[in-house]
């Protein structure tokens, strides 16, 4: 700005302004390293842990396995199924814990649910090839990162009023080592209906035997602990289950020690040493002409024991009103014109499914009785229906 003789302003002319170019500096992205992870491996478990023995369908694969574990101090023994780590310890389940040391833990002794965990665990690593095929598999590629299992699973029990207790113990599984390797396991249908009743497998099976006009029927389940009495009503696509009724300790655990009792009576019984040896004689036991062949090992002889078979099951019905109750109840089913459907392990000897079926149908001229095929284990495989 300029000013004049008189004092005016005159204004001065801007100067050309030049803008300067100012370079951004370059961000370069740090990217991440990329997590290296072994794929999820889905798979289907549907399991019936018994108070004798634990029976699964593990993709399709049925099996059974003994109800006990041991918890060993050593190392785990190799090329045995049954065998892993969890929880940082060493578990043996099923029949391999007759080779191992250690504290025998049965599940008919309160652990059915208590110790959930460890039979899940047992049926995973029991099956033949499941896991081995696993540890070939080469999407498993990441050898120092675990093997992650997707577990859909179903749950027979009567238990289904504990579903949260289940579920927490399910959860808390997590992980575990088979062979040196680690698997995590994750259980996605938790928050879903999931547990089923006991016998659900064998009513899938016999809505398909049915006779023409039945819409009621009922499954006589006997176990390693207990006798059960469901009755079923057909609805447009399931079985509903409209009453229950339970003979707890009425099983075939119950139904050997009263054979062990009566067999003690005779000239053999005192070389008996467990219950071991019945169990093995009823599902060795064949029909004959004149009867049944119970062929019982004792010294180096075979000896039939049909007679103390007979005598057992009497005792076992007279000792506990509740077995009386639920044979009564499944006479009254057939009086009336309806279907029983026998199943489970019990029923697979053919002496205690004749000697039951024949008290059940005494003096009974219509109705429907039928063991079921493979009983001991209808129940999980019948889940295929479902």
């Amino acid at each position: 700005m300029n000013i004049e003789a008189n004092g005016a302003q005159t204004q001065q002319p801007l100067q050309d302004l030049t803008v300067l170019q100012i370079e951004q500096p370059k961000i370069t992205k740090v990217s991440k390293p990329r997590e290296s992870k072994n794929p999820t491996i889905d798979c289907s478990l549907i399991l019936d842990a018994g108070s004798k023995r634990i029976k699964f369908l593990l993709n399709g694969y049925e099996s059974t396995i003994e109800s006990v574990y041991k918890e060993i101090k050593g190392d785990l023994p190799s090329g045995m199924s049954g065998c892993f780590q969890y929880k940082k310890k060493n578990y043996v389940v099923g029949r391999g814990c007759e080779s191992v040391l250690g504290e025998l833990v049965e599940a008919q002794k309160d652990n059915k649910i208590k110790r959930l965990d460890v039979w899940v665990l047992g049926a995973l690593t029991s099956d033949s090839d499941f896991l081995d095929d696993i540890l070939e598999d080469k999407r498993s590629r990441y050898k120092t990162k675990p093997i992650r299992l997707s577990v859909d699973i179903k749950l027979l029990s009567l238990s289904s009023n504990h579903q949260g207790d289940i579920s927490k113990i399910l959860n808390g599984i997590e992980g575990f080592n088979y062979r040196g390797r680690e698997f995590t396991v994750e259980f996605k249908n938790l928050k879903s209906e999931f547990i089923y009743s006991e016998g659900y497998g064998a009513a899938l099976s016999a809505r398909n035997s049915l006779p023409d006009g039945i819409t009621n029927f009922a499954i006589l389940d006997l176990g390693g602990g207990t006798l059960t009495l469901t009755s079923y009503g057909i609805g447009r696509r399931l079985p509903k289950v409209l009453s229950r009724s339970v003979a707890s300790g009425g099983g075939m655990q119950n139904l050997a020690s009263q054979i062990f009792v009566s067999l003690n009576k005779t000239d053999i019984g005192g070389e008996t040493k467990s219950l071991n040896s019945i169990f093995e004689a009823l599902k060795a036991c064949k029909s004959e002409n004149e009867g049944f062949l119970v062929p019982y090992r004792v010294g180096g002889r075979t000896e039939n024991i049909a007679e103390s078979v007979t005598d057992g099951l009497s005792n076992w019905i007279a000792d506990n009103p509740s077995i009386a109750d639920i044979l009564t109840k499944s006479s009254q089913i057939l009086v009336s014109g309806g279907a029983i459907y026998c199943t489970g392990g019990g029923f697979a000897s053919e002496i205690i499914a004749a000697k039951v079926t024949e008290i059940v149908t005494a003096g009974v001229g219509n109705g429907t009785c039928e063991v079921l095929e493979n009983p001991h284990i209808i129940n999980v495989s019948g889940m295929k229906y479902l």
